[in-house]
């Protein structure tokens, strides 16, 4: 790994941009499509692009069954299930909400991180972080939901689980060796296409969408979310993942929400409460003190 340079810090920029585009684009599939089909669409789209983009650079396909089988395993945390739960909770959610709770994901990555690794244990200011940003989460998901508005939980606990997939998966992500980042993020889409696709044509049957009815927005959506937040922001990830490791990449959850809040504004008109806000600003808290060191504090002397 080497130090972050000014085109690393770009490419997270970008990325973060491109994934907050993503819960407008889901809801416009939405309107279509059901939850899995979208997953399997995106999916399925991005497969078939960055495959052919990693045998045309000449990289070949692993044969180490551990190598495939661990590429499988993220698949299904970083694809499958994740990108299943999106849109069954945006079914119910507005995509600015969607987006901050989200941003959960690197303070979830500091609790695998401490029983996954033996050099990223958790300290006081790992500890204090966690803790502030989850008191944020609780401001989003608002105090009425837990009395007695149970039926909104439900969405909220699937974006959760969804941060805590992709936290895991980067996890897993860090064993994986050998495999050049365009293979590996090909290996990865084709596993969770082979998750999804069955389960898509067998319960929402995707190709029986009437586009008179419904128009062709839900499809242009897809094509999107297939080829950009996808195909490219995954070819970008687990680029610096390799390049510049996974405490790096994880900001890209100080970027996500803020995009997400932003496009969710100006597409979809989306209102932004004090609660919102207040939650927003005490996560994004929590993961800048959770980078903090003592050495954060020291003063050189001259």
């Amino acid at each position: 790994m080497t130090k972050p340079t000014i085109s690393s810090y770009l490419l997270l920029f970008f990325q973060g941009a491109i994934w907050g585009s993503s819960f407008q684009a889901i809801k416009f599939a939405l309107e279509g499509y059901g939850p899995i089909s979208v997953a399997a669409g995106r999916i399925l789209l991005a497969a078939i692009i960055v495959t052919i983009y990693a045998l045309m650079r000449g990289h070949y396909f692993p044969r180490n069954p551990r190598t495939i089988l661990l590429l499988v395993i993220i698949g299904f945390f970083n694809c499958a299930l994740p990108f299943f739960l999106i849109p069954w909770g945006e079914q119910y959610l507005d995509t600015g909400r969607t987006a901050i709770f989200m941003a959960t994901g690197p303070l979830i990555a500091l609790g695998i991180a401490h029983f996954s690794t033996t050099d990223e244990r958790l300290t006081f200011f790992k500890g204090s972080g966690f803790l502030i940003g989850f008191v944020g989460v609780f401001f989003v998901i608002g105090l009425k939901t837990f009395q007695g508005e149970a039926n909104a939980l439900w969405p909220q606990l699937a974006i959760i689980c969804a941060a805590i997939s992709y936290a895991v998966s980067g996890a897993i992500a860090k064993k994986s060796e050998n495999v050049p980042s365009s293979m590996f993020t090909a290996c990865v889409l084709i596993s969770a296409s082979l998750m999804t696709v069955p389960v898509s044509l067998l319960i929402e049957a995707p190709f029986d969408v009437d586009f008179s009815v419904t128009g062709h927005n839900s499809l242009l959506a897809i094509l999107y979310l297939g080829l950009v937040p996808t195909g490219l922001a995954f070819l970008i990830r687990f680029h610096l993942l390799r390049k510049v490791g996974y405490t790096f990449v994880s900001q890209v959850g100080y970027l996500v929400p803020m995009f997400g809040v932003l496009f969710g504004v100006i597409v979809f008109k989306e209102t932004i409460t004090q609660s919102i806000i207040i939650g927003l600003v005490l996560i994004l808290a929590g993961i800048a003190v959770s980078r903090l060191t003592k050495d954060s504090f020291r003063v050189g002397s001259d």
